[in-house]
């Protein structure tokens, strides 16, 4: 019954009774934003930030400096634990994150 739990407390997640062999349910878009238009890319609640991160930048074709580009939320709080997951770090379905230097890499 902890799956009912869970999905009341997020019902906007696409993750259904905690049907673990379904990757469909798992999976759901944010929007990044760089310059110029958002990119949406498909992620999962289980995948680290670092891989939403390399994700970021390939979806914008970014061959220079990658190394001192972050994710941010809309609030401008730089998500810095790359190893933290979509689920842990709070992202949810059609969140916006925003791709641009960060504070700790650059300097």
């Amino acid at each position: 019954m902890t799956g009912i739990v869970e999905q009341a407390e997020h019902p906007d997640e696409a993750v259904h009774g905690g049907h673990k062999g379904d990757g469909r349910d798992k999976t759901f878009e944010i929007a990044i934003t760089y310059s110029g238009p958002d990119k949406e890319i498909e992620v999962s609640k289980d995948e680290t930030i670092a891989t939403v991160l390399a994700r970021a930048i390939a979806a914008f074709s970014i061959t220079a400096n990658q190394h001192t580009l972050a994710l941010y939320t809309p609030d401008g709080v730089e998500l810095r634990d790359e190893s933290q997951t979509v689920k842990s770090a709070g992202i949810k379905k059609r969140d916006r994150l925003l791709l641009r230097p960060s504070a700790v890499k650059a300097g």
